[in-house]
């Protein structure tokens, strides 16, 4: 006998408890050789509606949805956000992607997506859905030093991804869930961390085996189900573009056959949410975190070639190097002046003089000194054997990402200007009638101004 169960770490127990399983559907597997009978009994009690309690039998804190709507929030409209991890956004038109175009001519697209600076995967997927520049939400590179922690946060590391202590802003199946709104999180960068001490209702570790079709039949799955367990947000991300423009280029057969597969699978979403009877209260947006350019060995620099890396930890190479530097600014100068005098394509920062139009200078993790490379040029001490890079000045055409959006009262067939990726969070909370946090670095209204009827 099996049912479905999807549930998410307690912090009050490290046991499953009864306030640390979402609410149950039918379709699910359970496996009662892997959990004990006592955890079956929460699970019946949570069909039944039996309000959640701690391990020690007292009420629970109200921190999320509890895996039902609110009555509030249960005709509310539902968003779909799909990330297609390294898009760049004039591969749109120049590769075929029949279901990308198919959105575009029913609904909007951007000229461009501007991503957050530094363009990379996990600063811009944490922007996107928290509405603030890296420097506010603490993740200010795919990997990066806490001098307060004394410890790396790491892209592929998965205890640091899953701690939701990293997190310095809370992502909007956060707010949503406060909100008592039910949220989904398939493979999203952070969406398995319990960031204020929530997690989304139901949520996916990613996975790099799953296929394009999966996500895709998860996502349509979750729509189908009864309105009061439903998610009303629903965050997908996927990484075979990106990883096709890493390891060939952005501007090769590869990097075709990857946007072909996840063509298909949105053409899978769209089609089986039109199919469903919520399909005129569904909003799909697609997104990408940046771009790609073209890189070699020949266009990587060694630092240690350049400077004494003793007593410096660098903390990321590439098109962005975030060094810590032990012995203060006067060290942090010497090494900058040093970095400047033999850097022909590129150029270091103290942390105080990076250009303001990149935000990113507030934050102790971004280092004591940033150097920033032209595009197609790296340094660091890692040289990789990679023909496709960002990372870059993420205004810089090559780094733009993909925007398109489709569903009830969207315009048809408008394409808009670029604009900066933090407003989608905005877009998101106004699509879905919930209210964001203070402090906010998207405008409210901005895109939906210019996007709806």
């Amino acid at each position: 006998m099996s049912c479905h169960l999807y549930w998410y770490a307690d912090a009050v127990s490290t046991r499953p408890s009864c306030d640390s399983l979402a609410h149950v559907s039918e379709w699910a597997t359970f496996d009662r050789l892997r959990y004990p009978a006592a955890v079956a009994l929460c699970i019946i009690a949570a069909c039944q509606g039996t309000p959640a309690v701690t391990s020690n039998g007292a009420p629970a804190p109200l921190r999320s949805s509890g895996g039902r709507n609110a009555p509030a929030q249960l005709h509310k409209p539902y968003v779909v956000l799909i990330s297609v991890d390294g898009f760049r956004a004039d591969y749109l038109g120049k590769y075929d992607a029949p279901n990308f175009s198919r959105i575009a001519r029913e609904g909007v697209r951007a000229a461009g997506m501007i991503p957050v600076f530094p363009s990379k995967t996990f600063p811009n997927h944490l922007s996107i859905v928290t509405g603030v520049y890296p420097a506010k939400h603490g993740i200010v590179s795919n990997r990066f030093w806490d001098p307060a922690r004394h410890s790396a946060y790491a892209l592929g590391d998965q205890k640091s991804m899953g701690d939701g202590t990293w997190y310095s802003a809370d992502p909007i199946w956060v707010t949503a869930e406060q909100q008592g709104m039910v949220t989904a999180s398939l493979d999203w960068p952070g969406g398995d961390a319990a960031i204020s001490g929530v997690r989304p209702t139901r949520f996916t570790r990613y996975e790099a085996r799953t296929t394009m079709a999966n996500r895709a039949d998860s996502v349509l799955a979750w729509l189908a189900l009864p309105d009061s367990i439903r998610p009303h947000l629903i965050a997908v991300y996927n990484s075979d573009v990106d990883h096709a423009g890493h390891n060939y280029g952005p501007w090769t057969p590869q990097v075709a056959s990857a946007i072909a597969v996840a063509d298909s699978m949105l053409g899978r979403v769209l089609d089986g949410i039109a199919r469903l009877p919520i399909a005129t209260e569904t909003y799909v947006i697609v997104v990408a975190d940046h771009g790609m350019t073209e890189v070699s060995r020949d266009t990587y620099l060694q630092i240690g070639n350049l400077i004494d890396t003793a007593g410096v930890i660098v903390a990321e190479g590439g098109p962005v190097v975030n060094l810590h530097v032990a012995g203060g600014k006067s060290r942090a100068v010497i090494l900058r002046d040093s970095l400047n005098r033999r850097l022909q394509h590129g150029r270091a920062y103290l942390v105080d003089d990076i250009p303001e139009r990149f935000h990113y200078r507030s934050n102790p993790r971004i280092g004591d000194l940033v150097v920033i490379m032209d595009e197609h040029w790296q340094l660091g001490s890692d040289p990789r054997a990679s023909h496709g890079q960002h990372g870059f000045d993420n205004m810089l055409p090559s780094m733009y990402a993909i925007f398109l959006a489709t569903g009830p009262g969207i315009r048809h067939g408008l394409t808009i200007s670029p604009f900066e990726n933090i407003h989608v969070y905005s877009l998101m909370t106004d699509l879905l009638g919930i209210v964001p946090p203070a402090g906010i670095d998207g405008k409210s209204r901005f895109l939906k101004n210019q996007i709806m009827q």
